[in-house]
């Protein structure tokens, strides 16, 4: 059996910049603009799978 699951986009934290909008630079105490969020500190998030459900059928035991 396959099964299709989608969630639908959600707003969340950037995992990058941790919400700054900005990343650390080569220098010290230099930023830039997360590339990531684009220096919102946001993005969108989704998710969209294909589960393929089979029963458990284990192999019969060999005698020897």
């Amino acid at each position: 059996m396959k099964r299709e699951i989608s969630r639908p986009p959600k707003v969340a934290l950037c995992r990058v910049c941790k919400g700054s909008g900005r990343v650390p630079g080569d220098e010290e105490g230099e930023t830039h603009t997360c590339l990531q969020c684009e220096g919102s500190g946001r993005v969108t998030v989704s998710c969209e799978m294909i589960l393929d459900i089979r029963p458990y059928k284990p192999e019969p035991k060999k005698h020897r």
